[in-house]
């Protein structure tokens, strides 16, 4: 799980570093690009996904609390990641409290808490009700175009009980993994089905992430399966630990130092001078990429000796 997480949250720091430093990007390396699919839009719902499963986690540590400390201690998690995806906002999506990568998070684990006790049959037929939901919302007389959704970044608030079916999913083969992972292995078919099935959706609404699609939603959650399955593997191969694991336990804390340490100074200084602060040649943007990816591990490693000293 935390390996899962540490490869998404590289691969969302590097897709979002190489596109602000450079405007001259190959097709391979654009994402969020309206009416397309890259590789990567899918390192978001691999975020997503493998915090459904670390959800499953959180609340399995937590079960011996008692109910008010438990929503205390939920209310003060979700207040602490929209509070981080607040101030980030004019900056992630260049409007005020518009909703980003990170108060996306922070609904859907929301949301997610209100359903952990629900059986996965059911947790499924939710997923299957937000998609048929989407189908018909998009009919001529409903919202007549996907506006509501294609207006704002990551479709804005509108879409983030679409990008819920992803951590529901997830959140049940966290649930499977913990209980019984036989049962997860067995019924992890039966989830990849119904997401092979709402898949086809493309033909009444293409694959685009940024429209949240169902046809975009399920061909990520089978993207997400195919990736965990085979980190899994991967990970019981080497038996041990790692620092891509490193990476996965802390993972906002790389989205919030590259803020704070990169891209709010670039921005702020082309907002101040009325310059483009960096427009570089993409071979040179990735080697930043990588760069500033290891530079925020051992700032990282840094602060965790800090505070352990």
């Amino acid at each position: 799980m935390d390996a899962f997480r540490g490869l998404a949250i590289v691969g969302m720091v590097f897709f979002t570093l190489t596109l602000r430093l450079s405007s001259n990007l190959p097709d391979i390396l654009l994402h969020n690009v309206r009416g397309t699919l890259h590789m990567g839009d899918f390192v978001l719902p691999m975020f997503i996904f493998g915090s459904g499963i670390s959800l499953a986690y959180y609340i399995s540590k937590r079960k011996l609390m008692e109910n008010n400390i438990f929503v205390r201690n939920v209310l003060e998690r979700f207040g602490l990641l929209a509070l981080v995806g607040i101030i980030l906002s004019p900056f992630s999506t260049r409007g005020f409290l518009e909703m980003d990568e990170v108060m996306l998070i922070a609904l859907l684990f929301l949301a997610c808490i209100a359903l952990y006790k629900l059986d996965w049959k059911i947790l499924m037929g939710i997923v299957f009700f937000i998609n048929l939901a989407y189908l018909l919302l998009i009919q001529p007389g409903w919202l007549v175009s996907m506006e509501p959704f294609t207006a704002y970044y990551l479709g804005g608030y509108a879409a983030a009980p679409f990008y819920m079916t992803i951590m529901v999913v997830g959140l049940i083969i966290g649930q499977g993994s913990i209980s019984d992972k036989l049962w997860c292995k067995k019924n992890i078919v039966t989830m990849a089905l119904a997401s092979f099935f709402f898949l086809f959706t493309w033909a009444f609404v293409p694959i685009d992430k940024m429209a949240v699609t169902p046809s975009f939603m399920m061909l990520a959650v089978l993207f997400c399966f195919a990736i965990y399955i085979v980190m899994d593997k991967l990970v019981e191969k080497l038996n041990t630990s790692n620092e891509l694991e490193y990476l996965g336990r802390k993972p906002i804390r790389y989205w919030i130092m590259m803020y704070v340490f990169v891209l709010i100074p670039l921005t702020l200084y082309a907002e101040y001078s009325g310059n483009q602060p960096l427009n570089l040649h993409w071979p040179l943007a990735i080697m930043v990429s990588i760069c500033v990816i290891l530079l925020l591990w051992l700032g990282s490693r840094g602060i965790d000796m800090l505070r352990h000293e």
